[in-house]
């Protein structure tokens, strides 16, 4: 009698295993698929390369070159700078608003 306790829980332990990983694996299956991107899509693969890449050329730059450089103006297409009276008469109507 006991080992045919013993037995029917194995029993019952194992379908209930395979159903559940069963169950897991139909509605796992897809994950991680897509639908189809279209054409000239890019991989997962592709776009870890293509960060990766980026990276790697970061590096090579150094912290200097990632500021904006300073716009050179030359003499005759430099921006006229307003008069000092025009500039105080702007920041006192800021001021007042």
């Amino acid at each position: 009698m006991t080992s045919l306790l013993v037995l029917t829980t194995c029993f019952g332990a194992a379908v209930t295993v395979l159903t559940a990983s069963g169950w897991g694996w139909r509605a796992f299956a897809a994950y991680g698929q897509h639908s189809g991107g279209g054409e000239g899509a890019l991989t997962v693969w592709q776009l870890i390369a293509h960060v990766e890449k980026e990276r790697q050329q970061w590096e090579r730059q150094g912290r200097h070159q990632l500021r904006e450089p300073e716009p050179c103006w030359p003499d005759n297409d430099a921006p006229a700078i307003p008069p000092l009276e025009l500039q105080r008469r702007v920041l006192d109507s800021l001021c007042r608003s």
